[in-house]
């Protein structure tokens, strides 16, 4: 039973490792809101069902607590977008999907998308933060977001 134990907090462990994208955004995939039951997270890698996709990491909670602290992560992110799309309302950061510059692993560019949608427009309830990775186009993971 303990060796068991192990190895599923080793292969958590991994995982968590693995899931790191050397952005900002990093603190809020890692930042221990999964103790607040409002609150998902989600991570998959490897082959996933997804064409394309070999990364996913998904955030999503109360728009009133969150969007303060992931909307300047996200600002700093994007800063280094090669392509992106944002718009605003009242102000505030609705929707956002950024480009990332890809990044080389095992010698094959691998695509990096930032997405964040702070709940439907006039009606602020929850806002989600998805970071993918992959061999997808931006079309197909900007459809992927949309369809979440």
């Amino acid at each position: 039973m303990r060796r068991v134990s192990l190895l599923m907090l080793l292969a958590i462990f991994a995982m968590a490792l693995q899931a790191r994208t050397g952005l900002n955004v990093d603190k809020i995939f890692d930042g221990g809101y999964e103790k607040d039951s409002k609150v998902e997270i989600m991570m998959m890698s490897g082959n996933m069902p997804l064409n394309g996709v070999t990364l996913m990491q998904l955030f999503k909670g109360p728009a009133k607590k969150y969007a303060s602290k992931i909307t300047p992560l996200l600002k700093i992110d994007g800063a280094d977008a090669i392509e992106q799309k944002v718009t605003y309302d009242g102000g505030k950061l609705h929707y956002a999907f950024y480009t990332l510059p890809p990044k080389v692993v095992k010698g094959r560019k691998v695509n990096r998308y930032l997405c964040y949608l702070d709940g439907p427009k006039q009606a602020l309830s929850s806002v989600m933060l998805l970071y993918m990775e992959g061999e997808l186009s931006a079309w197909a993971a900007n459809r992927l977001f949309k369809s979440m």
